[in-house]
């Protein structure tokens, strides 16, 4: 991408922001054992190519594949919503992962307009940002959710829409993701995208990176994040339209 500069950033929600990818698998590994489908986290992650970043109704019916019992994946995905609502309510509270308020506080006052594209369900995500603090400085208007779109992650149609609210073509959009399947989203609607992982499995990594990731850090506090979003959002910069490095 040329003749223009990165002016806007969207996030995905769970895992990038806020870490619950814990709860949205033992939610999922419980809802699996319900209808006979035993799987530890290591073999779900072999097993079920949407274990990482779902979406829901995609990972759900990889479960209902898996079954002998005939459920269906609508069944699957319902036990797993219920499942993760109990495991996320019984938390007395939500944070957001170490330096994302940091990192959040330095866009907002470079007056960088910033917005949140996810899979998760609209309710919920507006509960999860409210919870973690960061839905003030977000707005609920900018909060792309699944109800938004016409089909979900790794379509590109979230990423479209967070641009759209943002008021910036999809090129001019810096993405914050943390799976294969945000980073195909992000890269698909034309957004270049830097990945916030926090599965430290190796090969997982490497496809993130092979997905088409700008950038992969571990960690928000990562020492080459400011340095990379300073020259992204640089007056004048050009924005990047690939992979580039890595933050590991």
């Amino acid at each position: 991408m040329t003749g223009g500069r990165l002016s806007a950033v969207a996030f995905d929600l769970d895992g990038t922001l806020v870490d619950l990818e814990r709860f949205h698998h033992g939610a999922l590994l419980r809802a699996a054992r319900e209808v006979g489908v035993a799987l530890t986290w290591d073999q779900a992650l072999l097993r079920l190519p949407h274990f990482i970043g779902g979406p829901d109704p995609r990972v759900a019916a990889e479960v209902a594949a898996l079954s002998d019992t005939g459920v269906s994946p609508v069944e699957v995905l319902a036990a797993k919503r219920r499942y993760f609502s109990a495991l996320v309510g019984a938390v007395e509270e939500v944070v957001p992962r170490a330096g994302v308020a940091e990192v959040l506080d330095r866009l907002a006052g470079r007056g960088v307009l910033l917005a949140v594209g996810t899979v998760t369900e609209r309710g919920t995500a507006l509960g999860i940002l409210r919870r973690a603090g960061l839905l003030e400085l977000i707005g609920p208007e900018r909060v792309v959710a699944a109800q938004d779109v016409p089909e979900l992650k790794p379509a590109p149609h979230v990423y479209r829409e967070t641009a759209r609210r943002l008021g910036v073509p999809p090129a001019y959009q810096l993405v914050f993701e943390d799976s294969v399947t945000g980073v195909a989203a992000a890269r698909s609607a034309g957004s270049p995208v830097v990945a916030m992982p926090t599965v430290p499995d190796p090969g997982y990594l490497a496809s993130i990176g092979a997905a088409g990731a700008t950038a992969v850090f571990p960690d928000w506090r990562h020492p080459g994040l400011p340095a990379l979003l300073d020259r992204l959002l640089a007056p004048g910069a050009a924005a990047i339209a690939g992979p580039g490095g890595s933050g590991r």
